[in-house]
């Protein structure tokens, strides 16, 4: 088993990590896509079905490269569209149930600061975690707009600034748990400039297997643990000391 120094926190992604919101998400790119193309959604072959959809949405870095491969649109045009996210999402009540296994696993964390990065909206993340019942858990929520629009995963700046915020960058592990290969990056992209820092911060990623979606393979490997359900994540946690 790796030897890891002490664990201080735990962030988690958002979409497909805690919550399944493939079918809000979709809805509203489909509001936001009428809007900003001046054209229905339906024009486009990758609004038209839930799968279609879900395995863009798995291929691409992040939103705004899903929203210039498939729509093309422009940077003035991505960012008009990144800020209907936030209103539309609040807006929107279609159901995005939180993961099997998540509400239990959360609760077994007993007082160990969690937190979420994500690239979906701050407040939107606060108040499904809410409706849950969930949003006890988190001490750190740092979304989207927390971060400049050029700096969203996989660069390092949203994670940076969620474990400053937790721990202070105090000495130790951190766990990122994720279902997508850009987390995977993230956490290599913050782990290089952490050493670059000479911080005594060390990032874990743990690959999410037990979401929704699948095509995980070509990265899952590379991780450092693999959690097939979300109490993996726990006993994970539990191999690694607390500070």
């Amino acid at each position: 088993m790796t030897t890891h120094p002490p664990l201080t926190a735990i962030f988690w992604d958002f979409d497909g990590t805690l919550v399944d919101t493939r079918s809000r998400n979709m809805s509203v790119n489909r509001r936001i896509i009428d809007e900003v193309t001046d054209r229905p959604w339906s024009d486009f072959d990758v609004m038209r079905s839930q799968e279609v959809y879900d395995r863009a949405q798995r291929t691409a870095v992040n939103w705004r490269e899903f929203y210039r491969t498939h729509f093309g649109l422009d940077d003035e045009a991505i960012t008009n569209a990144g800020a209907r996210w936030t209103p539309y999402q609040l807006e929107d009540g279609t159901p995005t149930p939180p993961l099997s296994g998540i509400p239990e696993a959360l609760g077994a964390f007993d007082g160990l600061p969690l937190g979420v990065v994500s690239q979906n909206c701050s407040a939107n993340i606060a108040a499904t975690l809410s409706l849950h019942g969930i949003r006890e858990h988190f001490t750190c929520i740092v979304g989207y707009s927390e971060v400049a629009d050029l700096q969203q995963k996989p660069a390092p700046d949203g994670l940076l600034l969620a474990i400053d915020t937790l721990t202070s960058f105090a000495p130790g592990t951190v766990l990122y748990v994720g279902d997508h290969e850009t987390d995977l990056k993230t956490v290599e992209n913050t782990n290089r400039v952490l050493v670059e820092r000479g911080s005594p911060v060390h990032l874990v990623c743990v690959a999410a297997l037990y979401g929704v979606e699948g095509g995980r393979e070509a990265w899952m490997e590379r991780a450092d643990y693999r959690a097939a359900v979300p109490d993996d994540v726990v006993t994970i946690a539990g191999q690694i000391d607390r500070v």
